[in-house]
């Protein structure tokens, strides 16, 4: 913005140079030299306002993506929660079906997670041998070897794709 206003003073100044040079007679040699000068001045704020224009429609179009991407990230968000409730209720009633304590239950949720012993020990503010403890007792009631059987029986059918299931089905 700057610039134009500069270029603006600037023609403003040959504009009236030139006025007051025809005038007082001065030679039409400098008067062709002014008005050269006073019409590049012109040209450079025209490039400047194309500029500003350019910068300004590449800033809506820009915002106008921003604005489309929020949509689409909030809609992906509440679909993603819509569906994460429904696997988290699957996952408690499978817990219910293992007979499972509360905090059974909770260390479960941290081992599927991929939480090491020691951070779940100190989520829950207790010692990591309780956590072994109980994760003992999780693979025991479940039937489950280890944390990745753990982490697969959940994770498996999610993560598998239309055409492995397709597959699972016909052998």
């Amino acid at each position: 913005m700057r610039n134009i206003v500069f270029f603006v003073l600037f023609a403003a100044f040959f504009i009236f140079d030139i006025i007051s040079d025809l005038k007082e007679g001065i030679p039409v040699n400098h008067i062709l030299h002014e008005v050269v000068l006073c019409l590049l001045a012109l040209v450079a704020i025209a490039w400047q306002i194309i500029i500003i224009y350019k910068k300004n429609k590449h800033i809506h179009s820009l915002a106008s993506e921003v604005l489309e991407a929020k949509k689409s990230y909030q809609e992906w968000k509440d679909k993603s929660h819509s569906s994460a409730q429904k696997i988290r209720t699957m996952i408690d009633e499978q817990f219910a079906l293992w007979h499972l304590s509360h905090s059974e239950k909770d260390v479960a949720l941290l081992l599927i997670k991929g939480f090491s012993m020691k951070e779940i020990a100190s989520f829950r503010q207790t010692h990591e041998k309780t956590v072994r403890q109980q994760a003992t007792a999780i693979y025991k009631k479940s039937s489950i070897s280890g944390r990745q059987e753990l982490a697969a029986f959940f994770l498996e059918d999610i993560l598998s794709s239309p055409s492995d299931q397709n597959t699972n089905e016909s052998e």
